[in-house]
């Protein structure tokens, strides 16, 4: 996080696009065990292939389906069992 806003600040200064982290990659790295780096080149070189061969197909995706696979796919990452912990500990 440090790295992400000492980048942007810096980044202001010569008029560059923001540079943003993905949480949702992150977690999903987390939860499938990955431990280096090299996670992070096998996923850019799945999306890179992925595009290339199947952009075509994604065209015919309507969007409330591509929406639909991201909330099922985020489903698994909300940890439900501390909601009634969290309910009970909120400031009053």
């Amino acid at each position: 996080m440090i790295a992400l806003g000492v980048s942007n600040i810096l980044g202001s200064f010569v008029r560059s696009m923001p540079v943003t982290g993905s949480f949702t990659r992150t977690a999903v790295n987390n939860a499938s065990g990955v431990c280096t780096q090299l996670g992070g080149a096998f996923t850019g070189l799945l999306i890179l292939v992925a595009l290339g061969f199947l952009t075509g197909t994604f065209y015919y995706i309507p969007k409330a389906s591509l929406a639909g696979l991201i909330m099922c796919a985020m489903f698994f990452m909300v940890e439900y069992e501390m909601v009634p912990l969290l309910w009970k500990t909120k400031s009053e």
